[in-house]
């Protein structure tokens, strides 16, 4: 795990970069021109949870431009162990794709959902969009 010049947490896996900003919300970024497997994304969500602990917590996910999506990968219920323990607070997945964004909607309403999750292209309105839920407290 590596500091930033901000003192920000970072975690960094073969596809993505994550950034925690503080203790309640961490940032997702994936690389540009990442293949995102199964095995891949998994990763990712294991290094979250190690980068995060229990939450509860928001999360923001930026998807650019060219990021490949194998279809396998949504065979793979990714998020039961933070829907079990509760630990994200809200999701706002930033994707720059239409079809990335087709594909994150179709993945969240296969799996059951997140209570708080918003799919934009917007990054400004998405990060208003955590702001105002990291604020309400269960």
């Amino acid at each position: 795990m590596a500091l930033d010049t901000e003192g920000t947490e970072e975690l960094h896996t073969e596809i993505a970069i994550l950034r925690k900003k503080g203790a309640g919300h961490v940032e997702v970024l994936y690389n540009e021109g990442a293949r995102c497997t199964a095995r891949a994304v998994a990763h990712v969500q294991a290094k979250r949870r190690e980068l995060m602990g229990t939450g509860p917590y928001t999360v923001l996910t930026m998807i650019p431009e060219g990021v490949e999506y194998d279809l396998e990968t949504m065979s793979h219920d990714q998020g039961a162990p933070d829907r079990a323990a509760g630990n994200i607070r809200a999701l706002a997945v930033v994707a720059q794709q239409g079809i990335l964004a087709t594909l994150t909607r179709l993945y969240l309403s296969y799996y059951p959902k997140l209570d708080n999750v918003l799919i934009t292209q917007d990054e400004q309105a998405a990060r208003a969009w955590l702001a105002e839920r990291a604020e309400v407290r269960p």
